[in-house]
């Protein structure tokens, strides 16, 4: 009987970790923003490392603050995509990428795995992929994720009696402290394990001991260009912050406006991390350096919403403990009756995860901000146009936003430099401030930096600047569009000196017609599509289609939106792009996808639209009632809650004032 029960326990075990292990690495298989957003300065300050053997220390890639002193915190990831990239191309580094995060959850998973109760294990780990997803994209972040999975295994073993995990961790420390900054993060669970060691073990020479090797991490942090400056340099980061950071934002902040995978499975972890904290007692101060992990984890995940897949690595080892280690408690534990039956419940959640990723609907219903991105591979030559306009013409210097910089300098350097891109340490706070935010008012502040900077390009993100400053430059004749895409718009200034580069890349009825044409073929192609890149081309449409109706083309748009809504009636953005471009005969069938929309909503705004058009009809209870049920999806929704107040506040005024 023993031998069965210990049987069916293996079984258990097995299903479990190879489930979550699945599905984290189809979560994590997808270009994400990566290419967007930061991968490709990443690639070109790797390339330029290699190139000069050394570790720049300035911000050399832009032409407005050249000079600005910046503490290049993950130079030796930069270095490591750089030589990847090379060897096996962008759909390789998602791969490896994918690889890695799937292994810093399994070492988290196997650091202290349970002897019973896996059926909890197996929802543990399935919410902690959930979240990993989250932060899956190609950047020097995955290097912090594999090493709190790593040293959470490590600490397991040293328990056990190992002794080469203590050098491992050294090894990958002093190179943690070279790819990313939340290397202070190992250090700290370290430090916790050696607090744990100092309880259980009170000589003084044991002591010593776990000091001088604690110590060994801080020097060997200490070994990097910067020396003390860079290692202390985590602690004073923010103080140079001019600008906002959507990941910045805590989870509560969030909760404002949106829900999304990681929003629906952060509180159901974090509530396991506290029972575990709770109640597990088994490893007692033999287990009280995860105590200390997870408890920081959970304090950081809950102030910034990037910091959560510190809690997703750092509560399974705590619950595994709670749970019966094997590593921690060699004592017989009694099996779990009906664990079979009960363990159906996580595979069937398990499998029908990993169904909605690999058939899209995971990404598709979604809204952004913090939409999970989509399953699949990618083509890196659809960021490489900004290249492409160099090489017909484009000069700059060039003004781009926030959201696209790191592309541009990709694209363009070393021809030219950058205006901004999305680091904020790297400028001076004032810049942002007084200068960069005010000019994406396209007002006076934009004339002044346009003549002082002598501006003789645009290269901004669509979704960065939205519709209202594309068309208000399509307004000026001294800008001529010559490139539009899913991503981005570029203008040139309409001299002299661009006339040739105008004539060649002008962008006309033609052009558009060509653009649409393209964009319905490639819906018609849609469903051949391989798994691999279904996805992937079915958000790139989206924003194709996003792209003309920034250019005012909404008739032209609306077709094919229509038609994508046919094939994916549950993608999100789709509805936004139908709300803002339906003919009037078409007036009422979006109502009823908003309406249906509002009635179980992922975001605020799919509220706000729907009681906004009940408003514009008149229909006012009915709209006080939208916003009511609304607020029970985001009580946290400042604009919930003013809807409301402005109803209740015109009714008071009818019925006192009768107007």
């Amino acid at each position: 009987m023993f031998a069965l029960r210990t049987q069916r326990t293996r079984l258990l075990g097995t299903a479990a970790v190879a489930g979550i292990a699945a599905l984290m690495f189809l979560l994590a298989l997808t270009p994400g923003i990566s290419f967007t957003e930061d991968l490709g300065r990443h690639l070109l300050l790797g390339r330029i490392i290699c190139e000069q053997r050394a570790v720049p220390k300035t911000n050399l890639l832009t032409y407005t603050h050249a000079d600005y002193p910046f503490v290049n915190h993950h130079w030796l990831s930069e270095v490591f995509f750089y030589q990847v990239h090379r060897a096996i191309g962008l759909n390789g580094m998602i791969l490896l990428k994918a690889a890695l995060m799937t292994a810093a959850l399994l070492a988290a998973l196997l650091a202290a795995p349970p002897r019973r109760g896996w059926p909890i294990y197996w929802v543990a780990g399935i919410l902690s992929a959930v979240i990993l997803a989250y932060r899956a994209h190609v950047r020097p972040e995955i290097f912090s994720f594999l090493g709190v999975g790593l040293y959470l295994y490590c600490i397991e073993r040293i328990r056990g009696g190992a002794r080469w995990p203590r050098a491992v961790m050294l090894a990958y420390g002093w190179f943690w402290a070279n790819a990313h900054i939340y290397f202070l993060f190992g250090i700290g669970m370290a430090g916790a394990f050696v607090l744990e060691r100092w309880m259980n073990d009170p000589s003084r020479r044991a002591r010593l001991r776990e000091l001088a090797w604690l110590a060994t991490f801080f020097a060997l942090a200490a070994l990097n260009p910067n020396g003390i400056r860079g290692l202390l340099y985590p602690l004073r980061i923010f103080a140079n912050y001019g600008m906002e950071i959507t990941e910045n934002a805590s989870p509560l902040q969030y909760w404002r406006t949106v829900v999304n995978p990681m929003l629906l499975a952060l509180p159901w972890l974090s509530l396991i991390a506290l029972a575990s904290l709770a109640t597990c007692r088994r490893g007692g101060r033999q287990a009280s350096a995860n105590a200390i992990i997870a408890t920081a984890a959970l304090l950081l995940s809950w102030t910034m919403a990037r910091n959560t897949p510190l809690l997703a690595l750092a509560a399974l080892p705590l619950l595994g403990i709670c749970l019966g280690s094997r590593v921690t408690d060699d004592r017989p534990q009694p099996a779990m009756r009906w664990g079979l039956l009960v363990a159906l419940l996580p595979l069937i959640l398990n499998v029908w995860l990993v169904a909605k990723v690999v058939d899209g609907s995971y990404h598709r219903v979604f809204p952004s901000p913090i939409a999970p991105t989509p399953f699949g591979l990618d083509r890196e030559e659809r960021y490489l146009a900004i290249r492409e306009l160099k090489a017909r013409g484009l000069r700059g210097p060039v003004f781009s936003d926030y959201n696209i910089g790191s592309l541009v300098e990709y694209n363009l350097h070393p021809e030219f430099g950058g205006y901004v891109d999305n680091r904020p340490e790297a400028f001076p706070a004032s810049f942002w401030r007084a200068e960069y935010l005010p000019a994406l008012g396209l007002g006076a502040v934009w004339e002044q930096v346009a003549g002082k900077r002598g501006i003789n390009s645009i290269i901004v993100s669509l979704t960065g600047v939205k519709e209202s400053y594309v068309r208000e430059l399509l307004r000026r004749p001294e800008w001529v569009l010559v490139h539009f895409d899913f991503l981005c718009a570029a203008w040139l200034r309409d001299t002299e000196q661009n006339r040739d580069a105008i004539a060649m890349n002008r962008v006309d009825d033609s052009s558009i017609a060509s653009f649409e044409k393209d964009l319905s073929d490639r819906i018609d192609r849609l469903p051949r599509e391989s798994l691999a890149r279904r996805h992937v081309e079915a958000d790139r449409i989206v924003y194709e289609l996003y792209a003309l109706v920034c250019l005012d083309e909404a008739p032209r748009a609306w077709p094919h939106i229509w038609r994508l809504h046919e094939l994916y009636p549950d993608y999100q953005v789709v509805h936004e792009l139908m709300r803002v471009s339906a003919p009037p005969e078409q007036v009422e069938a979006v109502k009823e996808v908003l309406a249906r929309r509002a009635r179980w909503p992922v975001a605020a705004k799919q509220v706000l639209d729907w009681g906004r058009v009940l408003e514009s009809e008149g229909r006012m209870q009915e709209a006080l009632s939208v916003y009511a049920r609304g607020r029970w999806f985001f009580p946290l929704s400042p604009q919930l809650r003013e809807a409301i107040e402005q109803i209740r506040d015109r009714a008071y005024r009818a019925a006192v004032w009768g107007t």
